[in-house]
């Protein structure tokens, strides 16, 4: 099969895999936990190359119209299995089976538990270079630190913990936050209880939510990072190849990952693109 006839096929499969027509789109909590369970990685909103929850939901390809939370409209009150969808992602956060992280291009993105082992060598091995004081600040640290003593802890009061409740030190606060979800060391989660009209995170380190190590052992930082690759290309199905290098803060070993990837057969290069294997 030629390149041109491949991506046509690539963009077919997209579409039918992230259930980009009305008849395809999800339509109960039990498609939405399956969906999410099936792809491994799932973003919540749009303007990646991975799935995306909402356009899933709706059945077509979904961008924001406006700025803000103004687009959100679009989405915000259509119901599924007698809920909102703000519903349903608040609950999902929760969920046993899902971790919700910025690890796909600092976004929002939701991790089904079939790829927490794969995960794992990854964050540790950001954890030890973070222990060696290699890679985060004494600010970004110091969270870690306070996590690690207290346990999850919820933002309002991480920050009174860190004497962090000023105007001026929201922003760094909420930055470091951002980085640290990033690299997968800290994970969050909706305060299920929280008092009237507070709507916050309760966080705690990776560690402290992925406890079910095996006992035979990890694959190395590579061999996981190669198999968390894969697994991001099998999701997104089609991808400009020159993007992939932007996709994790993991990047010190992502281009060899790819290589070894297409080299090993486990993606396919046509032109510009990566495919997945279930393309061809």
């Amino acid at each position: 099969m030629n390149t041109a006839s491949l991506l046509v096929k690539a963009r077919r499969a997209r579409e039918k895999e992230h259930r980009l027509k009305p008849s395809l789109r999800l339509k109960t909590i039990g498609d939405i936990r399956a969906f999410i369970r099936d792809k491994g990685l799932v973003s919540t909103l749009v303007g990646n190359e991975l799935p995306s929850l909402i356009g899933a939901i709706l059945g077509k390809p979904w961008k924001p119209t406006g700025r803000g939370f103004t687009s959100w409209l679009d989405w915000w009150n259509v119901q599924v299995s007698g809920h909102r969808i703000a519903y349903w992602l608040r609950e999902l956060s929760k969920d046993k089976d899902v971790i919700e992280t910025r690890i796909f291009r600092d976004t929002k993105t939701l991790v089904s538990s079939k790829l927490w082992p794969v995960m794992d060598p990854i964050v540790e091995h950001y954890h030890k270079l973070a222990s060696d004081h290699r890679i985060l600040s004494t600010f970004e640290w110091r969270i870690m630190d306070v996590l690690e003593e207290k346990g999850p802890t919820r933002t309002d009061k991480l920050r009174i913990t860190l004497q962090l409740t000023g105007k001026t030190n929201t922003a760094p606060f909420h930055r470091s936050l951002v980085k640290l979800e990033s690299l997968g060391l800290i994970v969050g989660y909706e305060d299920p209880k929280p008092e009237r009209h507070l709507h916050a995170n309760i966080w705690r380190l990776w560690r402290q939510a992925f406890t079910e190590r095996s006992n035979k052992g990890s694959p190395s930082y590579e061999k996981a990072l190669e198999d968390l690759l894969q697994c991001t290309i099998e999701a997104a199905v089609l991808v400009p190849e020159k993007e992939v290098a932007d996709w994790f803060r993991w990047n010190d070993s992502l281009l060899e990952a790819k290589e070894a990837l297409v080299s090993s057969g486990k993606a396919l290069r046509a032109g510009r693109f990566l495919l997945a294997t279930t393309v061809a």
